[in-house]
C-alpha cells in the first residue's frame, strides 16, 4: 500500500469514527420521548373538589373558628372561579392562577396533628364491640 492510500484510509477511519461517536452522543443527549397518558384537562377540577371537601370537613368538625370561616369561604370561592376559568380557557396563565388559588385554599386549612401512638392492646380494646 502506498503512503498516500494509507493516509486516505486513516482519514476515512477517523472521519467514520468521529461520525459514529457524534451520532452516539447526539442520541444520548436527545430528549426522551414522553411516555404515559397526558394529564386530564379536568385534573384541576378534581383537585378543587377534593380541597372543597377538605374545607367542608374542617367546618363540620369545628376546626374552623367563626372568624376564619369568612376567609375560608372567600378562598374557596376564589379557587372555584379560578378552576372554572382554567377549564374554560385551557391556557397556561389560567392554569397557574387556578393552581395558586387551590394552594391558598389548602394552606388556609388547619393541619392535623399526628395521632398519639397508643399501645396496640389499647387500640384493640377501643375496637371491640360491646
Amino acid at each position: 500500500m502506498t503512503p498516500q492510500k494509507a493516509s486516505r484510509s486513516a482519514v476515512w477511519r477517523s472521519a467514520t469514527a468521529l461520525f459514529v461517536a457524534g451520532g452516539f452522543l447526539a442520541g444520548c443527549a436527545a430528549r426522551p420521548e414522553m411516555t404515559g397518558l397526558p394529564p386530564s384537562p379536568n385534573s384541576r377540577l378534581y383537585a378543587y373538589l377534593i380541597a372543597h371537601g377538605m374545607a367542608r370537613g374542617a367546618v363540620m368538625t369545628g376546626q374552623i373558628s367563626p372568624d376564619g370561616l369568612t376567609r375560608l369561604v372567600t378562598l374557596d370561592k376564589a379557587a372555584q372561579q379560578a378552576t372554572l376559568n382554567a377549564l374554560k380557557l385551557q391556557s397556561s396563565s389560567a392554569n397557574r392562577q387556578a393552581d395558586q388559588a387551590l394552594s391558598n385554599l389548602l394552606a388556609d386549612l388547619p393541619q392535623k396533628t399526628p395521632l398519639r401512638m397508643t399501645h396496640p392492646s389499647e387500640q384493640t380494646q377501643k375496637n371491640r364491640l360491646p
